[in-house]
This record gives structure tokens, sequence and C-alpha cells, in this order.
């Protein structure tokens, strides 16, 4: 009875992993099919289907992974302005995947796509004045930026505005309201933002070596 038990167990493991393994090859089949119809649309010129095409280079869907790829349709798309190849190429700059690594290329591509109003490159760009990756270091310029993408509700950015109001970087500091964007940062599920409310409560100061990226 045991031995039959045991023989049932594997044939249902075995029909599960049937199952899996047919199920990764319809994604396959229905990431290439995509990855087609984007390049037909890429190769005459939509701005949209080129990132969409560098995406799916850079991650190996439906296509081999190919960042050389993935840059050069990045770069397409982030010349006819869209903001999602802006961001991406600004990317592939700064970690030097596809292309050489350019820091201040990097922080020419960010810069456009945050003055096109995208949040995550607001505060991409608020971290590149931070630390001085290919532009002048500037805190007030990074302040600038940080406010640009908390005034969307972007956590990251709300807790970065915080840190800089708690130390006073790059502006008057102001611990009352470096409490109100960690408040709103930590609402939105931010981890930094949670320890930092946590060592206010626990009369614990917040390391001012740690940077926005990081607490004791």
């Amino acid at each position: 009875m045991k031995r039959r038990w045991v023989i049932v167990g594997i044939a249902c493991i075995a029909l599960i992993c049937v199952a899996m393994i047919v199920r990764a090859q319809r994604n396959h089949r229905r990431w290439a099919k995509s990855a087609a119809v984007y390049r037909t649309r890429a190769e005459k010129g939509d701005a949209k289907s080129q990132f969409q095409l560098g995406a799916m280079y850079y991650y190996g869907k439906g296509i081999p992974k190919d960042y050389v790829q993935a840059a050069h349709w990045f770069l397409k798309s982030a010349e006819q302005g869209d903001v999602n190849g802006q961001y991406s190429i600004a990317s592939m700059y700064y970690d030097g995947k596809g292309l050489p690594k350019d820091n201040s290329e990097g922080a020419r591509w960010c810069r456009r796509a945050a003055e096109q109003g995208d949040a995550p490159a607001q505060y991409s760009l608020g971290i590149i004045y931070s630390r001085g990756q290919g532009v002048p270091q500037d805190h007030a310029e990074a302040v600038r930026w940080y406010r640009k993408s908390a005034d969307q509700g972007y956590p990251q950015a709300q807790y970065a505005l915080g840190y800089m109001y708690y130390y006073g970087y790059g502006v008057q500091r102001d611990r009352v309201r470096a409490y109100d964007l960690f408040q709103q940062a930590a609402a939105r599920g931010n981890e930094d933002a949670k320890r930092a409310l946590e060592c206010s409560r626990k009369g614990i100061s917040i390391d001012p070596e740690a940077g926005p990226w990081g607490l004791q």
C-alpha cells in the first residue's frame, strides 16, 4: 500500500513537472511572437516598440539576452523622446551594460527623463547629484529633484528628501518636516522610512555616514 502511494506521488510530481515545462514553452512562444511584432514596429521607427524590444533583449524574454542590442534599441527610443527609453539608457550608461560606462551620459539621459516628469528618474537624478556621479556634487540640486519626485508620491524620494531635511543637506534642517516625509514614505511601504521612524521612537540617531540609502 505504501509503495503504491509512493508511485502515485512520483507520478503526480512528474505530471506537475510536465505541466510546468509546457507552460514555460507556451510563455516562450508568446514572448517570441511579441518580440517579432515589436521588432517590426521598432524597425519602422515606433519609439514605444523600440523600448519594448530593448526590454526584451535586456531580460531575455522571447529572444536571447543581449545587452548590446538592448542598449541599441533603448537609445533609439530615447532619441525620439520616449521617457522609458531615456531612463533605461541612462541606467545602461551607469552600469556599463551593452556600451562603455559613462556617468556623464547617464546623467544627461536621466535628466531628460526627469524633465518629462518621470518620478523614478527624478529620484535617480537626485541620487546622482547627491553622489556627484557624472555631475558636480550639489545637495541643493539633489533636494530639488527629490522634491519633484516626492510630490508625485514616490516613496523612495519621500524618504531621501526626509533624510536631507533631517540633516540639513542642501536645505535648512527641519526635523518636523523630515518626520512627516518619513511617515509618508512609510505609509507607502518604504522600509528605510519605517526604520527611520523606529530609530526616532527609540531615540537612536540615524547614521549620517549611511546617507539616504541606509540606516544604522
